[in-house]
């Protein structure tokens, strides 16, 4: 997974730079971004080494951009942008068989920053890093004996992605990260994006 996720960032920064275009400027000082995705979540999270069904990784982000155009390239113009926002996603594992029932929930709270640089008109590229926490809510039910456990672990790791918007305040987004600690962000998620 992480060979995949190399190359298409490669590929992607690639085509980008390919792309001679003059005046892009689409992340501003002062914008505030507002994102709904749906990701791919983590898989096999029981210790027993289950095999569990999961819903798909829900997560909002917001973040505001707080300076912009310190770079002037001859090719993109003035250029470059770097925003600081908030993470939350969510994610509801499950198993039952053989009179067991596992259910694990899981909450990412992060705090993120990214560096933004737009290559293409109405499309803003960026990369960043995260920090913030894993919170875990497990229950069990075996031969009706009920237990339950939580636990916090560190979350720490990089992202990339891409916005395409279509209007000055709409837009889709997407988005691949890795968590170094315990790889529970989501390798790949999509969704909707809003500019104010």
């Amino acid at each position: 997974m992480k060979k995949i996720l190399v190359l298409l960032v490669s590929a992607f920064v690639c085509l980008s730079a390919s792309a001679k275009v003059s005046g892009i400027e689409d992340a501003k000082k002062g914008d505030f971004n507002f994102g709904l995705q749906l990701g791919v979540p983590a898989v096999d999270k029981f210790e027993n080494g289950h095999d569990p069904s999961a819903t798909p990784t829900i997560s909002l982000d917001a973040s505001w951009v707080l300076t912009s155009g310190f770079i002037n390239t001859k090719a993109f113009g003035q250029n470059g942008a770097v925003d600081l926002g908030l993470y939350y996603g969510f994610c509801h594992y499950s198993y039952d068989e053989h009179a067991v029932e596992e259910t694990l929930n899981q909450n990412i709270i992060l705090c993120r920053s990214g560096f933004h640089f737009q290559f293409l008109p109405k499309l803003d590229t960026y990369a960043g890093a995260f920090v913030g926490a894993n919170l875990w809510f497990w229950e069990a039910e075996y031969a009706g004996q009920k237990s339950d456990n939580d636990d916090t672990d560190a979350c720490f790791g990089l992202f990339t992605g891409a916005k395409y918007y279509f209007s000055d305040i709409f837009g889709v987004k997407l988005e691949l990260g890795h968590d170094f600690n315990e790889d529970n962000y989501p390798l790949i998620s999509g969704g909707l994006a809003f500019r104010f």
